[in-house]
């Protein structure tokens, strides 16, 4: 019994600030989104305060259910994570597998593939939307001008001119606004976190089982067969693994929707949340706990996925 005691006072600290660290914001914003919590009302000053006496019931959350905002941040929330994680996914299970060999140059290859990872996510938003993605000064903007002049000069070739001048002029697109800034922001997240699964793929490769492969190859099995029916199969547990890790902090993403296009168009619900929080706490609260019952879901789904994965 004492070795048990032991052992339980000793934790005992730790858990205990474990449960204040987590139920302390937890409780305060469930208080919040049931009472009337507005930071600048001047009709009505003792909204300006959290008070019992402000109590609404349901009715935070009933305003956030009937607003086209957030259900098109829920939509914008689940378009940006779903487009992430199957990009990632693919693009890492490819690099792994090209890189996964021995060639001249192999570690300094793989330390190139790792090191966006280490990139902050504002400096990355920064550096996408303005040298790669501007459709004026970025290299999308340059890249559409160099095809447009190339397609100007076949238009006047003899044998081929006739031909050249059915094509349109191409125009570069703005991804500052409407949907297009959310397609930006899951090509630059998708550039920062093809590396995590680019590791964990290439990790779980070393472990395949080569003689498996060959005998496969002595069985006269195409490349895409050994790697539909030995590899994929293999990598089943680390896709479970990157696709839950993922998506825990893709549901989160707040700073490259900041710095694309201050929410317009690609409004997640965390940017949904911080615009309500600048003057409608209940609001807002109602908001985060839709956030924490959405992601709750979605974590038991994945783990359901996960476990599934663990037991084949």
């Amino acid at each position: 019994m004492a070795n048990r005691t032991v052992p339980r006072l000793l934790q005992t600290p730790a858990v205990v600030l474990l449960l204040f660290w987590m139920l302390v914001p937890l409780s305060m914003t469930l208080f919040f989104s049931f009472i009337r919590y507005v930071l600048n009302n001047l009709r009505r000053p003792e909204w300006t305060s959290p008070s019992i006496e402000n109590w609404r019931g349901f009715g935070n959350y009933q305003y956030v259910w009937n607003q086209d905002s957030f259900w098109l941040a829920i939509q914008n929330s689940l378009i940006i994570v779903c487009g992430i994680l199957f990009l990632t996914v693919a693009f890492g299970i490819a690099i792994a597998i090209l890189i996964n060999r021995n060639f001249p140059g192999r570690g300094i290859v793989r330390v190139m593939l790792i090191s966006p990872f280490f990139v902050m996510p504002a400096v990355n938003a920064v550096l996408w939307i303005n040298m790669l993605l501007d459709p004026v000064l970025g290299l999308q903007g340059i890249a559409v001008a160099g095809i447009n002049d190339i397609i100007s000069g076949l238009r006047e070739a003899p044998l081929v001119g006739g031909f050249f001048s059915l094509w349109p002029e191409f125009s570069p697109i703005s991804f500052r606004g409407a949907q297009a800034s959310s397609y930006a922001v899951i090509m630059m997240v998708t550039w920062q976190w093809t590396p995590f699964a680019v590791l964990i793929f290439m990790t779980s490769l070393q472990s395949e089982d080569q003689q498996q492969k060959e005998a496969a190859v002595l069985d006269g099995a195409s490349a895409w067969n050994q790697f539909r029916f030995l590899t994929l199969p293999h990598l089943g547990r680390p896709i479970a693994i990157v696709v839950m890790i993922q998506a825990i902090f893709h549901l989160s993403l707040y700073a490259e929707i900041e710095i694309v296009s201050r929410g317009s168009g690609n409004k997640n619900l965390p940017y949904y949340i911080g615009e309500l929080v600048n003057n409608n706490i209940g609001a807002a609260s109602a908001t985060g706990i839709f956030a924490v019952i959405l992601a709750n879901i979605v974590a038991i789904f994945l783990l359901r996925m996960i476990g599934k994965t663990l037991m084949e």
